[in-house]
């Protein structure tokens, strides 16, 4: 069966038609998913926000931060943080409501076949390319800073990670920052997925039939619910468990607990939009296939559900494993000044005067940035190797 680009351009449409009669409406929930995430990211931004702009640029991230942290005035961070949450809910109804518009036009256009690259797709290729090299950029400066020390090319600024930095700046050396950055992710990651895969089983099972409207109501209300963490930002999650673990008999504020449930809450969004569309796919007809021939349930898993589901399963373990290590928001407000994580200790670094505090903060970056990388590259290796395996 021809693509349905090609049977447009096949009866007379022209590519601009092609596109907006075919393309755009196939592609609508996915660029109206994809801006939501996006708008919800930079809307909750912080650590960006604080490091480049410190207080001069507030936003409602920074502003919370400052008064719960320095004007000690919990009121009001407490209204800000509830306005943030009244905006949030307001933006994934809007959102759900405009899906589910264009939900039923997109299942009958279809994105087509897969086609090599022609000539009209240089441009579309350019801008990826300046896109990669604009975010390289920065990455590529860190590294070269942090092999710069004393005058010349060296290991220095590496080296003192094993300190406590100038003047005191650190409470422990930035290598046990490192060991706490990682037994805290392992934690949050085993816990955002094995929530998030719950939540990806409730979510991605959508009944059939007038009857299960209802229901289908229910789900979506559901998975926007578990969509809260993404767009009510991590300061505010963390801001949240101080005001609410603070007494008997959950006074947890001096826990380490406290630390990995944040970074998982904050990882459950992406686990469930990972997971959730592939464990949608799978057609119900084939698990009623296996159990009629026998199969018991564990085994309809494994050789239904779980051989389509491996790879999302991967590539959510790595993202959750990915955004703890580098999550601040939550952790900032949570971490122990003697137990500190390693974007913690970047930013006491760089809120330190000194050459040598400077150094180390970008050192610390390269190394946080190399870890982030490798482990997603292990993830894309499992991913690739799972292939074929059931």
């Amino acid at each position: 069966m021809r693509a349905p680009q090609e049977a447009a351009a096949a009866l007379g449409a022209g590519p601009v038609r092609v596109f907006a009669t075919v393309t755009l409406p196939a592609l609508a929930p996915t660029i109206l998913s994809a801006v939501t995430i996006v708008f919800l990211f930079c809307a909750t931004a912080f650590g960006v926000v604080l490091t480049m702009g410190g207080l001069r640029y507030s936003t409602i991230e920074t502003e919370i931060y400052q008064q719960t942290t320095d004007v000690f005035d919990l009121r009001t961070a407490a209204v800000l943080s509830i306005a943030q949450f009244v905006v949030v809910i307001l933006l994934l109804v809007v959102v759900e409501r405009a899906r589910a518009g264009v939900r039923h036009q997109s299942a009958r256009a279809g994105v087509g076949q897969r086609r090599h690259p022609t000539r009209r797709d240089l441009p579309v290729l350019a801008s990826t390319v300046a896109v990669v090299v604009f975010l390289m950029l920065p990455l590529a400066s860190l590294v070269v800073r942090s092999l710069h020390a004393d005058g010349g090319w060296s290991l220095e600024n590496y080296r003192r990670l094993g300190t406590t930095g100038d003047g005191g700046a650190l409470l422990v050396p930035v290598g046990d920052a490192i060991a706490s950055s990682w037994r805290i992710a392992v934690d949050a990651t085993l816990l955002s997925v094995v929530l998030g895969l719950a939540v990806a089983i409730t979510v991605a099972y959508r009944p059939n039939g007038g009857s299960g409207g209802r229901r289908r109501r229910r789900l979506a209300v559901l998975d926007a619910v578990f969509m809260l963490p993404l767009g009510i930002s991590a300061v505010t999650v963390g801001f949240g468990f101080i005001v609410t673990l603070n007494r008997p008999p959950l006074d947890l504020r001096d826990s380490q607990i406290l630390i990995p449930i944040a970074q998982a809450l904050v990882a459950l969004p992406l686990v469930v939009r990972t997971v959730a569309p592939a464990l949608a796919a799978i057609d119900d007809r084939q698990r009623q296939a296996a159990a009629s021939l026998g199969a018991g349930r564990l085994q309809v898993v494994r050789t239904v559900d779980l051989p389509v589901v491996w790879r999302s399963l991967l590539a959510a373990t790595g993202f959750a494993f990915a955004v703890s290590l580098g999550e601040f928001g939550a952790t900032s407000f949570l971490a122990r000044p003697a137990h500190p994580t390693l974007p913690v200790v970047i930013y006491q670094l760089i809120g330190h005067p000194g050459g040598d505090n400077f150094g180390m903060a970008l050192a610390a970056s390269v190394l946080l940035a190399l870890m982030t990388a490798a482990v997603m590259a292990a993830v894309e290796s499992l991913r690739v190797g799972s292939v074929g395996r059931f």
